[in-house]
Formats: structure tokens, C-alpha cells, sequence
């Protein structure tokens, strides 16, 4: 049954972008006025940071840490007809002298917009964003254990809707309809029903009958706000929020269950090469369920709890930023 919804709202939501296509194809403009309606901009950063200690009575870890990224958006907008893409780039890495090495960040972020114009603040828009990872994620410092790859999770969201931004910095667009899809391309993380997916079949010895699947399909309500706000003269805030549940959900007390993204972005420009950075994300996933870990009477490791919970993500950090 979840297949055939997320048939249904694939053809249903690319019969909305070429509605939305072939209504603007007369506002495409000649190849003379593309520059003026084509605006691009960017942010690429990198910063490094070493801790060393020789010595030192109070204890220690000699660690070299780095992190780099990329913010970009491409906009263009003639007559009625309106195209944004923006990503959201980053990796970053620490360095234990001699003994491992961790991952600190790993995020790829895509969003695309279509939209026809109704009028100045409101917009009829087709939304697609993509997230997933660059390299496979470890339950550190058990850098053996698998906990997330490229594409495990990957997701997708296909969304039709209403964009409303009464200022340039602010907008707010609302999906009653959209398609969410999460995929968990490596099989092991599947079996398990990592992130959500069935997990596979096993007899009593453990040996699998039937593997895990590999994608999920979700119907629901989405909901994006974005505000680039200038606090002061050389502090900046980038903040979105994405709201989602689902309508499909085989327990009916979970429909109303609100998945939350909630990504913020300070920064502080000390002058045209040099800013601090402080980035704050929280998410909470339904489906994504955290496990903790504690000891029984007789010494061994026993699962305690196993649910969703509240995810916090935050740094802070001096980088090397350029501008376009």
C-alpha cells in the first residue's frame, strides 16, 4: 500500500512542475537577458584547530581537527516564473596523535525550488530537498561498529505548495501533500531496520529469511520557514526549520508526530578573510530511535532504552571564509 502512495504522489507531483513549466515557458527570456535574472552566491570555509600538551600534570589528548564546507544558492526569477537551488555542504575530521581518528561533521543538503508568481509576497511552488552523508559514520570510539553510510540514511522529500515571504530575509512555505522517502542503501544498516525501514526476517539462529528494506515512503504535512537576519553590524543569523509528519503511518497515534530540522548559523565576520562560526542544530526523528546502555547484576551489557529522542549538534570555531 506505501508503494503504490509514493507511485501516485511521484506522478502527481511531476505533473505540478511540468504544469508549472509549461505555464511560465513564455517568460523564459533571451540568452542577452539571463545574467540579469541569474544571481549566485557563496560561502566556502575552512578552519583547523591543534591541542598539544607535553607534560602537562592535569592530563590530556594531542588532537588536530579540521573542518571545511560550502553554502552556495543559485536564484533566478523572470516575469512569473522563479528557480532556486541552495546546498549545504560540510566534513570535518579529529585527530587523535597516534591513536584514531573521528568524524566531527558530515552533511550534504540540497534544496531546489519551482514556482509560479501569484503575486509579491505569494508563490505556487514545487520543493525537492535532498540530505544524506558524505562517508559511513562510526559509533566512536568503537570506530568498528556501523552506524551510517552515504545514502544510509539518504532523504528525499517531494513537496507541492504555498511559498509566502512578505521580506526578502523571510519565508514561509506550507505543503499540505508531501512525499517523504528515506533510503538505507547499505544492506547491513537495512537488516537491522535502522532509521526507520523493515527490518529483515530471521529464523531463532539469527540467519536471515527475508533482508531488510531498503527505502521507507511517508505522506504528510511539510512545512519550511527560512530568516537571514542581520543582528548587528557584523553578526549574521541563517536560520530553517522543517517541520514534517505522516498521514501513512500504521500506528494512527504516531500520524501527528512532528519530525523537526531545525538548522542555525551565526556569524561573527572579524573582518573580509576571518569569522567565528557558531552553528547550532537540533532534530528530532520519529523514526529514528537512539539506545542506551547500561550494566546488570551480573556484569553484562543490557539495552535499557531504545526510542526517538532529541538530537543536538553544535560548534564553534574560527575559519577562513570567501565570500562571492
Amino acid at each position: 500500500m506505501k508503494n503504490k502512495f509514493s507511485l501516485v504522489f511521484i506522478i502527481l507531483f511531476s505533473s505540478f512542475i511540468n504544469t508549472l513549466l509549461a505555464n511560465s515557458a513564455d517568460t523564459i527570456p533571451a540568452k542577452n537577458d539571463t545574467v540579469k535574472a541569474l544571481t549566485f552566491t557563496g560561502l566556502f570555509y575552512t578552519g583547523l584547530n591543534q591541542i598539544g600538551f607535553v607534560n602537562w600534570a592535569a592530563g590530556g589528548e594531542n588532537s588536530l581537527s579540521g573542518k571545511m564546507g560550502a553554502d552556495y544558492s543559485v536564484s533566478y526569477k523572470k516575469n512569473k516564473f522563479k528557480f532556486h537551488h541552495q546546498a549545504r555542504l560540510a566534513y570535518g575530521l579529529v585527530g587523535y596523535m597516534d591513536k584514531r581518528v573521528e568524524k566531527t561533521d558530515d552533511k550534504i543538503d540540497l534544496l531546489m525550488t519551482l514556482g509560479r508568481v501569484i503575486n509579491k509576497k505569494w508563490t505556487f511552488t514545487g520543493l525537492v530537498t535532498f540530505k544524506s552523508q558524505f562517508a559511513p559514520g562510526y559509533k566512536y570510539p568503537d570506530d568498528s561498529t556501523l552506524i551510517s553510510d552515504f545514502m544510509a540514511p539518504g532523504y528525499l522529500t517531494l513537496s507541492m505548495g504555498i511559498n509566502y515571504s512578505p521580506i526578502k530575509e523571510f519565508q514561509i512555505f506550507v505543503s499540505p501533500v508531501s512525499g517523504k522517502f528515506i533510503f538505507v542503501e547499505n544492506q547491513g544498516l537495512a537488516d537491522k531496520g535502522s532509521f526507520g525501514v523493515t527490518k529483515a526476517v530471521t529464523d531463532s539462529a539469527g540467519n536471515i529469511l527475508v533482508p531488510g528494506k531498503n527505502a521507507k515512503g511517508e505522506l504528510g504535512l511539510n512545512l519550511v520557514t527560512s530568516w537571514k537576519y542581520n543582528i548587528m553590524k557584523n553578526i549574521n543569523l541563517n536560520t530553517t526549520l522543517n517541520l514534517h509528519n505522516n498521514y501513512i503511518d500504521p500506528n494512527k497515534y504516531n500520524r501527528w508526530n512532528i519530525d523537526v530540522d531545525w538548522d542555525n548559523r551565526f556569524i561573527f565576520t572579524i573582518n573580509k578573510l576571518f569569522s567565528t562560526v557558531f552553528y547550532f542544530h537540533l532534530k528530532y526523528d520519529d523514526e529514528s530511535k537512539t539506545t542506551k546502555y547500561g550494566i546488570n547484576d551480573e556484569g553484562k551489557k543490557v539495552v535499557i532504552s531504545s526510542k526517538p529522542m532529541v538530537q543536538i549538534k553544535e560548534s564553534l570555531g574560527l575559519s577562513i571564509t570567501l565570500k562571492i
